[in-house]
């Protein structure tokens, strides 16, 4: 990556002051100069704590932006330290709206990158770098794909100290204990020994306004468990912890009929959907295997067999085995 590109420097950004600034990143093709928006609220000259917020990691998860440019517009008054928003990440994916790099590599599987590797871990590279150089806590705002809907809830590594420390006082009632994956942002600010929070929340291409304000809640949360800004709200203490997922999927191809409403506590044996023929007929009830948590759902209304039609948390961490986990591609 060229010279000229963005790089961060909070010494250039004035204390007591909100900037918003378009900064380079790397050029499209080598043909199309291509800039992306940066927040930064500086409000004392000692630059720690310093939270730094990502959305648009994959470019079709337009909620996350949308969480970012309510946060950009709420006037925050911060009482100490440094807020770092970056709305778009994956600005080429974001233009074409697609998940992927220009180069199809998903950037969330880059991390923490190469200089001199494919475009996807030298973009990883050059956004990890300016990420890291300020930031002590990371939250990574992302929803579903295209297609698919996830209730809002957190993904951490329960086992990570770091992390877990502020599972309690952030203001959200759902967490899924997601193990690290390698080259995932989560996982490589873990390897630097610093928290790094996913959001999921949304569906892919759609912004939803509840969501946006779940997401907000989060960020001021963390920001007021940090001391950098009034708490104006009791966080949410209790929370749902979720040690194991499942995607359901059709057994048939046909025309899928949802019946249950995301979010919602099913218990074993209760219909959740089915899928019926062209003509109406019945082909198949998809029904609860084990007491759980729709947690999120395909929401194609035709489908094939195979296709992904219910994500289930699992209340009893014994109630599935461990080759059912959630899926590779489902992660964050």
């Amino acid at each position: 990556m060229k010279d000229e590109i963005f790089k961060l420097d909070l010494e250039e950004f004035p204390v007591g002051k909100i900037v918003t600034k378009y900064v380079d990143f790397p050029s499209f093709y080598g043909l199309q100069r291509v800039q992306a928006p940066i927040f930064v609220h500086r409000a004392t000259e000692e630059i720690s704590p310093c939270v730094v917020v990502t959305a648009c990691m994959h470019g079709d998860e337009i909620n996350g932006m949308r969480i970012a440019q309510s946060l950009m517009k709420s006037k925050l008054k911060l009482l100490k330290g440094t807020l770092i928003i970056f709305p778009v990440i994956n600005i080429y994916g974001f233009l074409n709206k697609v998940r992927y790099l220009p180069d199809r590599k998903d950037v969330n599987r880059c991390f923490p990158g190469n200089e001199t590797g494919s475009f996807g871990t030298r973009f990883a590279h050059f956004i990890f770098k300016n990420l890291t150089k300020y930031g002590d806590v990371f939250i990574d705002l992302h929803s579903g794909g295209a297609g698919r809907f996830n209730i809002p809830q957190i993904r951490c590594d329960m086992t990570s100290g770091i992390t877990k420390e502020f599972i309690r006082e952030i203001s959200i009632p759902l967490v899924i204990n997601s193990s690290l994956r390698d080259g995932s942002l989560r996982s490589s600010i873990n390897d630097l020994n610093k928290a790094c929070i996913v959001f999921e929340g949304g569906e892919g291409l759609r912004i939803d306004e509840t969501i946006n304000k779940y997401g907000v809640n989060l960020v001021r949360s963390v920001l007021g468990h940090l001391g950098m800004i009034k708490r104006k709200k009791v966080t949410l203490k209790e929370k749902v912890i979720i040690h194991k997922t499942k995607w359901y999927r059709a057994s048939e191809g046909g025309i899928f009929l949802n019946k249950i409403k995301p979010g919602k506590i099913v218990t074993q044996g209760e219909v959740l959907g089915e899928i019926r023929t062209i003509t109406g007929d019945l082909v198949s009830r998809i029904r609860m295997e084990k007491d759980g948590v729709v947690i999120g759902m395909g929401k194609s209304s035709v489908v094939m067999s195979g296709d992904a039609l219910y994500n289930i948390g699992y209340l009893n961490a014994n109630d599935i085995d461990d080759d059912e986990m959630l899926d590779y591609f489902d992660l964050d």
